[in-house]
């Protein structure tokens, strides 16, 4: 592995595991036993590396986003989606479980989360409207807006949440139990065969995290 690649690899895991305000360049530098001269050779300190980080994660993300239009076609689609998407967001979870500081430090990544976030809805959108227009849901417009938003914030906050509830979840449940929450908000619109979904579902779930 190159050096570059090593110290994004570490830096990755430290603050995800120990937050990221409380680890500097030179605890990077140490976990790696590298010199401090040695990284900043490579990154120029501390807020190099998170934008790297940023850079990674911003790429994944828009390749998943991108990869829904036209391809999510039914519940157990939207179901190994969303994992896939939330499974993303968790392997950069230090940028979601201090959000607000992180985005206040870096405007310009501010900018850029805003426009991850806008693809995001957008992806929520069209699974949507394609879940509508196959007959599995019915929901008018205003509630398709509301919905949308409900589904974007769970797809976004869910990692503070868990953070202040203080469960001790693994990774793998911490995810399928969102996925359950997030799809469970479709389950009013279904009509009669609301139920039987809701039932599959909440099977898939106990199987999934049993």
């Amino acid at each position: 592995m190159k050096t570059r690649d090593r110290i994004l690899e570490t830096a990755l895991l430290l603050f995800n595991e120990e937050g990221e305000l409380d680890q500097s360049a030179v605890d990077i530098a140490n976990a790696l036993d590298m010199s401090p001269g040695n990284l900043y050779y490579h990154f120029k300190g501390k807020d190099a590396i998170i934008r790297a980080l940023f850079d990674d994660f911003e790429e994944e993300m828009l390749v998943i986003l991108n990869g829904s239009k036209g391809r999510i076609t039914s519940v157990e689609d939207n179901w190994v989606y969303t994992y896939i998407l939330l499974e993303e967001i968790y392997d950069f979870r230090f940028f979601y479980r201090n959000l607000g500081a992180v985005l206040e430090r870096y405007p310009d990544l501010a900018r850029r989360f805003r426009g991850l976030l806008s693809a995001k809805r957008g992806a929520i959108s069209d699974i949507l409207e394609r879940l509508r227009s196959d007959g599995v849901i019915s929901i008018n417009p205003l509630l398709l807006e509301m919905l949308t938003d409900q589904l974007l914030n769970a797809a976004t906050f869910w990692l503070s949440f868990d953070q202040i509830d203080g469960a001790d979840t693994s990774p793998s449940d911490l995810i399928h139990k969102t996925v359950y929450q997030m799809m469970v908000l479709v389950v009013p619109y279904m009509g009669e065969q609301g139920l039987t979904v809701l039932q599959t579902m909440t099977e898939h779930y106990a199987r999934a995290t049993g």
